[in-house]
């Protein structure tokens, strides 16, 4: 009994020692903007809700800022808006009722109010306000760059942690679009902190998982070497799996027990 006892200790110290480094992926789902319908002052929000189609999917609420009381939007938005108008659907029972049409777009079919472009480049700027079955239109102004902020949403921001403290951007080495990111293995030697990690990221981001490797996956092995702050000393990566290419056996060997030893191309 006090062998078991002895080796779930130790299995339970060397998996907490591999817990110490791990990830953090912080999406960017929501945008808050400020803005002016007329001259009365309005606060929108707005939250990515994924794909209807090909298209993406917004939904939110606006308030006017003297009021309480917020009113249900949503919006589709298609990453090639080019002669189509840009709208924004209010209704008061947030209860919209919509449709899918021939062509694949998503239609939002009641409505009490809308925002739409003056202009036919489909984006979110020069903007004005009307109520259903109204002729009369108000013109609609943003704080900063509405369409800069929406064509961000989606996003996320990739880090390692160490002790769940943020101390490296992975996505600025490359990784930005990663969902699943796994530290196989890390070592210190001579100061130095010697890391393998592999990382998933989806072939075609954004793609709803629509087209040729829509839902397919790549999969990279990086190695990376930090000082005592955390600080990049080296970087190296290879991708082991693709949908786009096709790889027999993984063109890299390492050991994960050996984490300072990198990795070897194979070829």
């Amino acid at each position: 009994m006090k062998k078991v006892l002895v080796f779930v200790v130790l299995l339970s110290f060397a998996f907490a020692k591999a817990q110490t480094y791990s990830s953090k992926i912080i999406p960017n789902n929501t945008m808050l903007l400020h803005g002016f319908i007329d001259e009365y002052p309005i606060t929108i929000y707005v939250e990515s809700n994924g794909y209807c189609e090909y298209e993406q999917e917004f939904s939110g609420w606006y308030k006017y800022d003297n009021s309480t009381e917020s009113i249900p939007i949503l919006f589709y938005y298609s990453a090639y808006p080019e002669e189509d108008s840009f709208k924004i659907y209010a209704k008061y029972d947030g209860d919209f009722e919509t449709e899918v049409d021939e062509e694949y777009a998503c239609q939002v079919l009641g409505y009490d109010e809308v925002f739409e472009s003056k202009t036919d480049t489909g984006l979110f700027t020069d903007l004005t306000w009307q109520k259903a079955g109204s002729t009369k239109t108000l013109d609609v102004k943003f704080n900063g760059n509405p369409q800069q902020m929406l064509w961000s949403l989606g996003d996320q921001s990739v880090f390692l942690s160490y002790h769940d403290k943020v101390v490296l951007d992975i996505g600025a080495l490359g990784y930005k679009y990663a969902y699943e990111i796994d530290v196989l293995g890390h070592k210190k030697v001579d100061g130095v902190t010697h890391l393998l990690i592999s990382i998933i990221e989806p072939s075609k981001p954004g793609s709803a998982g629509r087209g040729m490797c829509g839902a397919g996956d790549e999969i990279y092995i990086l190695y990376l070497q930090l000082d005592d702050q955390f600080k990049l000393l080296y970087s190296d990566a290879e991708k082991e799996q693709s949908c786009f290419q096709y790889l027999e056996e993984s063109p890299v060997e390492y050991d994960i027990a050996f984490p300072e030893k990198g990795f070897t191309r194979l070829n």
